[in-house]
């Protein structure tokens, strides 16, 4: 019996494809991702740090920017690759175009949820760096640990509430 019509026989054959698919567009988007660090992580990576002194400044604390390294009250952090919300973003529009759906609904819900994720990656750096400057004890806590598992969860629910909402095409 071929392959095929065993998985199909047993339901198995979307669940399958998608997560082949899901496996396959996750390695080449990691993968374009590594190869465009010079001309795209690093010019993002700056961009965020400019961006959180400017917000640490609406707040009234002081930060300066060099590079991709934010100071402010004698804090320093330097925004690396797990602090741009691109990998997570590269997860979450993989499991969006691996999933059955039309391709408008592709590209709103890839749009949708990058900005929904740069912006609460925004929120991520900008309340780290204010906890290393004002509450350095919290720092480790909630870098390695809280960030972390929030923002992996806010991909989840990026990616299910688009499903939810978009349903699968027929």
């Amino acid at each position: 019996m071929p392959w095929s019509r065993w998985i199909a026989g047993r339901g198995l054959g979307r669940e399958l494809r998608f997560s082949l698919l899901f496996a396959l567009l996750a390695v080449a988007v990691f993968v374009a991702l590594y190869l465009a660090n010079d001309i795209l992580i690093i010019p993002l990576n700056r961009q965020i740090a400019r961006v959180a002194a400017a917000a640490m400044g609406l707040f009234g604390a002081h930060a300066v920017v060099s590079g991709a390294v934010v100071q402010a009250r004698g804090f320093a952090v330097e925004i690396k690759n797990n602090c741009n919300a691109i990998y997570e973003f590269g997860l979450f529009a993989a499991a969006v175009w691996a999933y059955p759906a039309p391709i408008g609904a592709k590209v709103a819900g890839t749009l949708a949820g990058g900005a929904v994720l740069n912006v609460v990656n925004l929120v991520r750096v900008v309340s780290l760096l204010a906890l290393g400057a004002f509450a350095r004890d919290w720092f480790d806590a909630a870098h390695l640990y809280a960030w972390q598992a929030i923002f992996f969860a806010l991909v989840a629910v990026c990616w299910f509430g688009w499903v939810l909402r978009t349903g699968p095409r027929t």
